[in-house]
């Protein structure tokens, strides 16, 4: 998932990742936001740096500047805002940050409006879905929520039922697993758990029969999803759809506002549309 920072300021921000551990960083800073100052967002690389730099090209911020920083290596981004080291990142869906906070006491990360859905989908370089045999090995996301999500493409694809549905309201994706929501299996499918920057390569392994790799890492293996899938997300009510995170006391800043308005405006659903053609999808 992870990619070589691009500037000098994320090796600034993964030092200061390190100084949060060894508690010297600002963490829980409630100092009120210079507004003047360019807003500090990290963000992955496709699509979600691609649609910042569009809404800057597009003069759709205003007078709104924006620090990008583009995601590598082992850093945490949530953390990053939760220390103050960085205003907002952009990177996850909700149910992912969720999650997230639900294992950091005292977070109170909160997501903006839905941008985009990154469809995940089921590849397989072995077999289609109709020939997928008896005890066939699949490699699904290792992090809960996208594992829950990768269970629910399954059931999609006719290949294994659950005891929940993705839309059932209150539903804490972070609890779905093969072993407590499979009802039914009949191709007796076995489940192999990959970190999901590795699930691309699990397309390669003569072990693995099916694969389910997120929208961004599909592209980056070179996969175009809305051909290469077997199986494919829609993005109707998707709840997992990727939004901008920022901390609670900053939502209501006027650069925040901006930066949601223009990543929601028509012009980049339309730059979204034109650009990866159905591999990533407006959120709906």
């Amino acid at each position: 998932m992870f990619r070589r920072l691009i500037t000098t300021t994320a090796a600034l921000l993964a030092t200061g990742l390190v100084l949060t551990g060894c508690g010297a960083a600002n963490s829980g800073s409630t100092s009120t936001p210079d507004t003047s100052k360019p807003l500090r967002i990290m963000a992955d690389v496709t699509p979600h740096s691609l649609l910042l730099k569009e809404a800057q090209k597009e003069g759709l911020l205003g007078d709104v500047k924006l620090d990008i920083t583009e995601i590598s290596g082992d850093i945490d981004p949530n953390q990053l805002v939760e220390s103050g080291d960085l205003d907002a990142n952009f990177f996850q869906h909700v149910p992912y940050l969720t999650d997230w906070n639900a294992k950091h006491t005292g977070s109170d990360l909160v997501a903006l409006s839905p941008v985009h859905v990154e469809p995940l989908g089921l590849y397989s370089k072995k077999v289609k879905l109709d020939t997928v045999p008896d005890g066939a090995v699949v490699a699904i996301p290792a992090d809960a929520t996208n594992q829950a999500r990768a269970l629910f493409l399954l059931a999609q694809a006719g290949l294994i039922t659950l005891d929940v549905k993705p839309d059932q309201p209150g539903l804490d994706y972070s609890q779905i697993t093969p072993e407590k929501n499979v009802t039914g299996n009949p191709k007796n499918l076995s489940w192999l758990k990959i970190d999901r920057p590795q699930l691309a390569a699990t397309l390669s392994d003569p072990k693995v029969t099916l694969s389910i790799i997120n929208g961004n890492y599909a592209i980056e293996a070179g996969l175009v999803p809305t051909t290469d899938a077997l199986a494919l997300e829609s993005a109707d009510n998707n709840p997992y759809a990727n939004v901008v995170a920022v901390k609670a006391t900053l939502k209501d800043d006027p650069r925040v506002k901006k930066l949601n308005e223009a990543l929601t405006s028509p012009q980049i659903q339309k730059f979204i549309t034109d650009t990866f053609k159905g591999s990533v999808l407006p959120a709906k």
